[in-house]
């Protein structure tokens, strides 16, 4: 074990805006790491309540621990990119304030780069999990461990599901290459940030858990909403399309596979709001439909439907009808299904996210 005194070789950046209960578990996720030689640097957008004094408790005993506090409020992207430009350690990673890492992350992705020098980025597996500790989905479960070249990263993001970046080690090279998170794709500046890394450089994986993304009320997944993913996603769409450094065949295939993700969960997100009555998501839906996966039959049948649907509000409880129709259509939900090793394991993993 590196001594704690050493010279640190990962950065781990934590935004926070206004969960100070949560970010002193995320804080705590990094100083329990089984490997020691690293700093955790907290970016706090400003919150304005009790943050500084929750960081303040971990600085004194652990000088590890650095706290930055913005003037004002900068945005998640602008704070998440500000940051990324001033690491200077070798390695660095990311950690949402809600989420947690697990104890040997640092080890376990340090084991891939060591396995694959020349990969970089080492991903290890990224576990879903409620606040109850019920895993949902473990999103690299369909990999393969080793080491894919570019753009096979990519594919495989697009196709088998990607890493939340929350368990995955980057190289400081990779930002001097691609520059900070791109803020204007906004919502999914992650998802973009990874998936560009992929297409252009090795990626080590490993299916050995690294971390916890924690889903719950305010998870930006769910807050955020289709406005905050949706204009992202076609951002990232159109960036592939218009990547030449990517091969023609690999930037047709993404973004297919991307196009063909997005109109899924639109299709889907219509199909509820409509049978919700909530009438301005279910327009919101149906234009994202049209502008982001460019459809013009789909979105017509659904204005039809909804206007139906509000001149008639019984005919609502028809929609639950429509469940195995758009099930065809869009294909059936991903069913998650962990070999018996793992589960055994996820006791444990609950355990990580006591408070």
């Amino acid at each position: 074990m590196v001594g704690a005194d050493r010279e640190p070789l990962i950065t781990t950046i934590i935004p926070t805006f206004r969960r100070p209960r949560l970010l002193r578990r995320a804080i705590r996720s990094v100083l329990n790491q089984t490997y020691r030689q690293f700093r955790v640097c907290i970016y706090d957008n400003a919150s304005g309540d009790e943050t500084p004094w929750v960081v303040g408790e971990f600085a004194k005993s652990d000088p590890r621990v650095q706290y930055h506090c913005r003037a004002e409020n900068i945005g998640a992207c602008r704070n998440v990119s500000d940051a990324a430009g001033r690491i200077d350690t070798p390695l660095f990673s990311f950690l949402s304030d809600d989420d947690v890492l697990l104890p040997d992350f640092y080890n376990t992705a340090l084991a891939g780069f060591e396995k694959f020098p020349e990969a970089m980025m080492s991903v290890t597996a990224s576990i879903q999990i409620t606040e109850r500790g019920k895993v949902s989905s473990i999103p690299i479960l369909n990999w393969q461990p080793g080491l894919y070249r570019p753009p096979d990263g990519m594919l495989h993001m697009v196709r088998n599901g990607h890493p939340e970046w929350t368990s995955v080690l980057f190289r400081r090279e990779l930002l001097q290459e691609l520059g900070p998170p791109d803020i204007a794709v906004g919502g999914p500046f992650d998802l973009d940030f990874v998936l560009r890394a992929a297409a252009h450089f090795p990626v080590a994986v490993t299916l050995e858990p690294g971390a916890l993304f924690v889903i719950h009320n305010e998870s930006a997944g769910i807050t955020g909403g289709l406005e905050a993913l949706c204009p992202g996603w076609y951002k990232i769409i159109c960036k592939l399309e218009d990547d030449e450094t990517i091969p023609r065949k690999a930037r047709n295939q993404a973004t297919r596979w991307l196009t063909r993700d997005i109109k899924r969960m639109l299709l889907r997100s219509s199909v509820a709001l409509i049978a919700a009555g909530n009438w301005s998501g279910a327009n919101q839906a149906i234009s994202y439909l049209e502008q982001c996966c460019r459809l013009t039959t789909e979105p017509f049948m659904l204005k039809l439907l909804a206007k139906s649907c509000r001149r008639f509000p019984l005919s609502r409880r028809s929609l639950a009808g429509l469940k195995t129709a758009y099930r065809r259509v869009v294909g059936p939900p991903v069913s998650f299904q962990p070999d018996q090793q793992l589960e055994s394991r996820f006791a444990d993993y609950a355990r990580c996210l006591e408070l």
